[in-house]
């Protein structure tokens, strides 16, 4: 055999070990890909005129609404609870459920716009102002098909959504603004003495009033003003301190709601509402129902929430001032009455966007100007190639012609073995210097010189190049005699006998 030719077979063996090796790393060590998904869909709008004419329907409205009043006592309080660390062993926050949906800290004023986190799946016992829990309806589009969302434990799902929020700024009560004022009257029962405290406040907007018993002096007054709060856009929360929680002064809470689109994490069956966006929006005079209906949540609250012997805000508040490094009592209050507010968003979303609402409000629906719309992305993680670059296409033709020729060299070994079985059984093609010898001779049928047992002896064989012909001068090393006719030579391995090793 030539030199070239002994080259190229070497060249060809090694080429394709070398393509074999990435080649196959790539197919069983695949990257990361993310395949994006677009969501789009609709949410009710708050802010808008339409939804508020709809609240001031139902609020005008005397219906029975027991079970969301009840519901809306209980649930209030936890909301503004959940939102602040001191209520959680260890100081973290923690997860606030509504409906079978999970908020970390707070839920934002929104509801699910993905349908595996939409909660219970029972049909609601009644909806608007007297819904207290079902299943809510979610209006999505996920690429270009009408379905709900489903979740998979590799989707990243983030969604720009309306939410409702308030700004909230708590200080020490101007007495030139602000007045609040206290009366009892107690009264004994079965040797137990009862007394019953009315606040009554006075502010810029108005004047407020409420109501509490306990049997022992250790009260925390809190008083919307104004009470009612049907005509404005904002309300103050008046809070004063007697007992234990005399250490909260008088202090006034300004609060203003506002809507504005949120960036929302949808991840491990929980809900992050992370931050708005910056384009908020505080609501108008054609949203005063809204403001309304925040402000009597806060008034139920405030009635509801004192007990007999003590206050659980009294308790978180007391808390947090029990220790260096706390937040401040003002900043407690703030993050608090903020949770509330925005569970009291999400409450009506819910309960408007109820199963069977689209078809029970029908003016509401109908109007366009009531909705607004949602945006996001779903990615799903996975392992795998991506079609979209031609990098992998030249892999996969890569792949296909080497598994084309492995095959075809194997049936070809095959079908030599059988036709020259005459051929020495000693060869071992995973022994390399089998290989060389093979590559050298040009066939397996020239192959000489094997040891029995194979591998075992052959690893001590030395192997030596031989040059059949010359082509320059004994000790021309560069040939720099040109006299000398070019010969045709030949480079062979051959393996060197035992009595000349």
């Amino acid at each position: 055999m030539e030199l070239s030719e002994t080259l190229i077979c070497h060249t060809d063996f090694f080429g394709l070990i070398t393509l074999l090796n990435p080649s196959w790393t790539t197919l069983l060590l695949p990257t990361v890909l993310e395949f994006p998904i677009l969501i789009s869909g609709k949410d009710l709008d708050l802010g808008s005129s339409a939804f508020d004419a709809q609240l001031g329907l139902d609020i005008a409205m005397l219906g029975s609404y027991v079970n969301a009043s009840d519901m809306l006592d209980i649930m209030a309080p936890m909301s503004g609870i959940s939102a602040i660390p001191l209520a959680v062993t260890g100081g973290n926050y923690s997860i606030f459920s509504f409906n079978g949906v999970s908020y970390w800290i707070s839920s934002g004023g929104i509801i699910p716009a993905v349908e595996s986190y939409s909660g219970t799946t029972s049909a609601p016992g009644a909806i608007g102002l007297a819904y207290y829990g079902g299943k809510v309806t979610v209006n999505t589009l996920v690429g270009d098909k009408h379905q709900g969302i489903y979740y998979s434990d590799y989707a990243v799902i983030k969604v720009t959504q309306q939410g409702l929020s308030a700004d909230i700024t708590c200080s020490d009560l101007d007495p030139d603004e602000y007045s609040l004022s206290l009366d009892d009257v107690t009264s004994s029962a079965l040797g137990l003495t009862t007394t019953t405290w009315q606040w009554t406040a006075s502010c810029p907007l108005g004047t407020g009033v409420s109501y509490s018993s306990t049997n022992s002096s250790d009260l925390l007054g809190i008083v919307i003003c104004p009470t009612p709060a049907p005509n404005t856009t904002s309300f103050d929360i008046l809070l004063q301190g007697i007992g234990q929680y005399s250490f909260l002064n008088p202090t006034v809470c300004t609060v203003a709601p506002y809507v504005a689109s949120f960036y929302v994490s949808y991840e491990g069956q929980t809900i992050l509402v992370e931050y708005p966006l910056g384009n908020s929006q505080p609501l108008q005079n054609n949203s005063m129902n809204v403001t309304a209906f925040i402000s009597s949540v806060v008034y139920r609250l405030s009635n509801t929430s004192q007990t007999t012997y003590n206050n659980p805000l009294g308790e978180l508040l007391r808390l947090g001032t029990a220790g260096p490094g706390t937040p401040s009592v003002n900043e407690i209050l703030q993050t608090y009455f903020g949770s509330v507010v925005e569970f009291s968003g999400t409450y009506l979303r819910s309960a408007y966007s109820a199963e069977g609402a689209n078809s029970t409000m029908l003016n509401l629906y109908s109007d366009e100007s009531a909705f607004t719309p949602l945006n996001g992305i779903m990615k799903i993680v996975t392992y795998g190639w991506s079609s979209e670059r031609l990098t992998y296409i030249y892999i996969i033709i890569v792949l296909t012609i080497i598994w084309a020729l492995t095959v075809s060299l194997a049936v070809y070994s095959l079908i030599q073995e059988h036709t020259h079985s005459d051929t020495s059984t000693d060869f071992d093609a995973s022994n390399p210097v089998h290989l060389m010898m093979a590559c050298s001779a040009g066939g397996l049928e020239t192959l000489a010189g094997f040891e029995d047992d194979g591998v075992t002896k052959n690893e001590h064989a030395r192997v030596r190049f031989r040059v059949d012909g010359e082509g320059v001068a004994l000790g021309d090393a560069v040939g720099e005699r040109t006299s000398a006719q070019p010969i045709k030579s030949m480079i062979r391995f051959e393996v060197v006998p035992k009595d000349l090793s």
